[in-house]
C-alpha cells in the first residue's frame, strides 16, 4: 500500500470567471469538477465555503483522508488565508486544509514544483519565485497606485498621460492621443476627464484598451514603443529582484496573464534586469509553464500532506 492508497489530494483554482478542482488517487487515477467564480472578495467567506463544499460533494471523497490546497483569487493577504482554512477545517470538508494566493499556485505549476520564476501580467502585475531550497519571494503586485509595473493597465495609463501631453503640445505627438479615445469610447478628448474621474472608465475597462498601445507601436509610434519599453523593464528589474533574493545566478522564468501570454516575445524582449548594486545581473531563461495553476494547486496540496506528488501533465488538468 502507498501513500497514495490512503489519500485523496485535491488542488482547486477559485478564479474570477470559474472554480476548478482537480482530485488525484490511488493508482494515478484524476477526477475533476468545476464551478462559478470563486473571488474571495466578491463571494465572502460564507460564500466560498459553500462553493467549496459544492465542488467536493461532486468529487464525492472521504473527507478524513483528503487534502486540500486552494488557490483562490481575491484571498492574497495571510489572514484571509487562515480564515478561509479554519472555515473549511470546521465545516468537516477535509482532513487537511492549505489556501494561497493565485499566483502561488500559478507559480508551483509554472515550473513543475521545482525552482523557477513567473512573471504575470495581466490587468496587475505581479513575480514570484521560488528557489532551490523551496524558499518564496515576489516583487510587485501593489496595486495600480502603486505599482503593477508591465500590466496592461500601467501601459494604458502611460499611453493617457502621453496622449495628454502630445495634447497639450508639451511633448511628443503620438496617435495614442487620438487611438485611446476611440477604443475607450469617448467622443473627444475632452471627455475624457470627467469619464475618468467620474467612475466610469474602471480599471479593467481601461486594460482591455491595452492592445492600442502595442498597435501604435508595431506601426512605428515611437511613443508607445518607449511605454512598452519601460514598463517591460521594470517588469524585468522586478524578475531580478527575485531571482537575487533567491540565489539563482540562473533562473527560469515564465510569463503568464493575459499581456503576458499575448505579448510575451515583445515583453521579454524588453526585460532586461537591474544588475542591482553590484551588477550582478543573474541569466534568465524564458520557458512555458509546464501546469497550469490548477496542476499546481495539486502539487502543493501533495507537499501539504507530505506526499510524493504522482505524474501529472496538462491534459490532466483539462475538463472532460
Amino acid at each position: 500500500m502507498t501513500q497514495m492508497d490512503l489519500h485523496h489530494l485535491v488542488g482547486i483554482d477559485a478564479g474570477g470567471t470559474r472554480t476548478r478542482a482537480l482530485a488525484a488517487h490511488e493508482n494515478g487515477v484524476f477526477s475533476r469538477c468545476e464551478a462559478g467564480a470563486g473571488n474571495y472578495q466578491l463571494l465572502g467567506l460564507e460564500g466560498v465555503v459553500e462553493l467549496f463544499a459544492g465542488l467536493l460533494a461532486q468529487l464525492q471523497l472521504d473527507s478524513d483522508r483528503t487534502t486540500v490546497c486552494a488557490a483562490v483569487a481575491g484571498a492574497g493577504r495571510p489572514a484571509e488565508q487562515e480564515r478561509l482554512s479554519v472555515a473549511l477545517l470546521a465545516r468537516g470538508l477535509a482532513a487537511r486544509v492549505c489556501i494561497v494566493a493565485d499566483a502561488r499556485a500559478a507559480l508551483e505549476g509554472a515550473h513543475g514544483g521545482e525552482a523557477g520564476i513567473i512573471a504575470i501580467a495581466g490587468t496587475g502585475s505581479i513575480v514570484m519565485g521560488r528557489g532551490k531550497a523551496s524558499q518564496v519571494e515576489r516583487a510587485g503586485g501593489w496595486g495600480p497606485l502603486l505599482g503593477d509595473e508591465g500590466s496592461a493597465y500601467s501601459f494604458v495609463m502611460a499611453g493617457l498621460r502621453a496622449a495628454g501631453q502630445s495634447h497639450d503640445g508639451s511633448g511628443p505627438a503620438t496617435c495614442l492621443e487620438v487611438d485611446l479615445v476611440n477604443k475607450l469610447g469617448l467622443a473627444d478628448w475632452d471627455s475624457l476627464i470627467p469619464a475618468l474621474y467620474g467612475g466610469h472608465l474602471q480599471r479593467d475597462r481601461l486594460a482591455s484598451a491595452c492592445p492600442v498601445v502595442f498597435r501604435a507601436a508595431r506601426a512605428g509610434d515611437e511613443v508607445a514603443r518607449q511605454i512598452i519599453a519601460s514598463g517591460a523593464q521594470r517588469l524585468g528589474a522586478q524578475v531580478g529582484a527575485v531571482a537575487r533574493r533567491l540565489c539563482l545566478p540562473t533562473a527560469s522564468v515564465t510569463l503568464a496573464g493575459g499581456l503576458g501570454e499575448a505579448e510575451g516575445d515583445w515583453l521579454w524582449a524588453e526585460m532586461q534586469p537591474d544588475g542591482g548594486a553590484d551588477g550582478d545581473q543573474p541569466e534568465l531563461r524564458r520557458v512555458p509553464a509546464r501546469l497550469p495553476p490548477l496542476g499546481g494547486a495539486l502539487l502543493l496540496a501533495c507537499a501539504h500532506a507530505g506526499i510524493e506528488p504522482p505524474p501529472v501533465d496538462r491534459a490532466d488538468c483539462e475538463s472532460g
